[in-house]
């Protein structure tokens, strides 16, 4: 299975996870979805210590990766959660620099990174047609490992 990880500032990442994750559904494969904002570490962590793929849907904040996001992949490795396959997506407004964090710290993490999706701004429907491919596609991963 995959667990989703994301947050959302003005909504724009949350409408790309909702695609990306019905990516990962269209191909039978079970997803968890966390919004790190809100739900509860404890809940978090069996999830990515269970599920073969993480998925990171992070906006950018202030040129670097969401605060609350930094949060969970900060527990990770004091979990021992390694060997994942993940990717990535979110939105940013100005230079970006979430998922320039993101793959950063998956190296850290010994998580293998399958791939990236950023856009800027309000995720447009071309950008939204492309997510859901985005999810799709790293589910197909999920399965041929």
């Amino acid at each position: 299975g995959v667990t989703l990880l994301y947050a959302s500032m003005y909504g724009n990442t949350e409408r790309m996870m909702e695609v990306v994750a019905q990516g990962i559904v269209d191909e039978k494969v079970p997803v968890q979805i966390f919004n790190v904002a809100k739900d509860s570490i404890s809940k978090i962590l069996p999830a990515l210590w269970i599920n073969r793929g993480i998925m990171i849907g992070a906006p950018t904040y202030e040129g670097k990766l969401f605060p609350d996001m930094t949060t969970v992949l900060n527990m990770a490795p004091q979990k021992h959660i390694s060997h994942k396959l993940t990717a990535g997506f979110g939105s940013y407004a100005w230079i970006g620099g979430g998922q320039r964090e993101v793959n950063d710290r998956l190296e850290n993490l010994k998580w293998e990174l399958v791939g990236n999706l950023e856009f800027k701004g309000a995720p447009k429907p071309s950008e939204l047609t492309e997510g859901r491919k985005f999810g799709a596609d790293f589910a197909r991963k999920i399965l041929s490992k």
